[in-house]
Order: C-alpha cells, then sequence, then structure tokens
C-alpha cells in the first residue's frame, strides 16, 4: 500500500467512524423524544403506538431512502426497527 493509499483509507476511516457517532447521536435523541412522547401519553390515557402513523412515517422515509439512492429493501428493515421500537429504555 503507498503512503497516498494508505492516507486515502485512514481519511475516510475517519469520516465513516465520525458518521456512525452522529448516527449514534441521533438515535439517542430519538430515544428520548420518543420516551417523553410515550410518558405523556401514558399520562393523558392514549395508546401508546399509533400504527397508521408508523407506517406512514416508513413510507415517507423509504421514499426519502429510494431518492438518495438506497436499496429499500435493505433500508427498510432498519427503520421499521427504529420506527417501531424505543432505542432506550423508557425512564423509571
Amino acid at each position: 500500500m503507498t503512503p497516498q493509499h494508505h492516507e486515502y483509507l485512514e481519511t475516510t476511516r475517519r469520516l465513516l467512524d465520525n458518521l456512525d457517532d452522529a448516527l449514534v447521536d441521533l438515535l439517542a435523541q430519538r430515544a428520548e423524544v420518543v420516551a417523553a412522547l410515550w410518558a405523556w401519553k401514558a399520562q393523558e390515557g392514549l395508546d401508546r403506538t399509533d400504527t397508521g402513523r408508523e407506517e406512514t412515517v416508513l413510507r415517507r422515509l423509504l421514499e426519502r431512502a429510494t431518492a438518495k439512492g438506497l436499496d429499500p429493501l435493505r433500508i427498510e428493515p432498519v427503520l421499521r426497527a427504529i420506527i417501531g421500537k424505543p432505542l432506550a429504555a423508557p425512564p423509571r
């Protein structure tokens, strides 16, 4: 591997590491918002989930992902996992 190859590889790996960190940060933020929403819904006596809303959000995100060149068959399970369940334990 040439020094240029090594430099490109390390630069690209740092970029990917930063993107991965940002993804985790966004997922943590989303989990906090979901937990707060679920706590509010519990106080108000509302159902925790809204299947219709989840499907609407999923369709919108799949359209967006497809427009950005992502394979909808590969991204759909990821989106379903994010939308369908909280990513953090609810507050005690």
